[in-house]
């Protein structure tokens, strides 16, 4: 049978020795961020803006812990894809910040479109989405896709 864990277990030992400080701050961020999101959970005033707000987190959290989980695993590259929606939601949530009266947008299913909401919150992403359209996002066959797939050394 073929192991298709070992190169996660490699990750998880580097993480607990030589990658340990890293890892302390990939683990606080998700704590911290957990710790914001009870907050939004337990608050008294439930506000419609409190409610997207906690749900537009907890999405852009899920999709942290499966690109880390993805980058665990090696396939780093892949999660790209993943990666796309989450600086979605970062831009969703200074656009909200921005202007509160567009959660209505959200919870009428009027959002412009992600590059809209970038522009309007000058965004810092547009070139990264763009990469990832490019490389990441879609079935693709630039080197930037296809790379990691290429073992330089015996040319398989």
């Amino acid at each position: 049978m073929v192991d298709i864990w070992s190169t996660r277990e490699h990750a998880v030992n580097a993480l607990d020795t030589e990658l340990q400080t890293e890892a302390s701050i990939v683990y606080e961020a998700f704590s911290l961020l957990d710790e914001v999101l009870a907050m939004f959970h337990t608050s008294v005033e439930t506000s419609k803006l409190s409610r997207v707000f906690g749900l537009i987190l907890l999405k852009g959290r899920n999709l942290a812990h499966a690109i880390f989980s993805l980058g665990l695993e090696g396939l780093a590259q892949e999660a790209g894809a993943l990666l796309r929606p989450m600086l979605e939601c970062i831009e969703l949530l200074k656009y909200l910040r921005d202007d509160p009266q567009r959660v209505d947008e959200v919870l009428e299913g009027r959002l412009p479109l992600a590059g809209e909401i970038g522009k309007r919150t000058h965004g810092s992403f547009k070139r990264l989405r763009k990469y990832l359209n490019e490389h990441a996002s879609h079935l693709s066959f630039t080197p930037e896709s296809m790379l990691h797939l290429i073992d330089f050394k015996s040319g398989n």
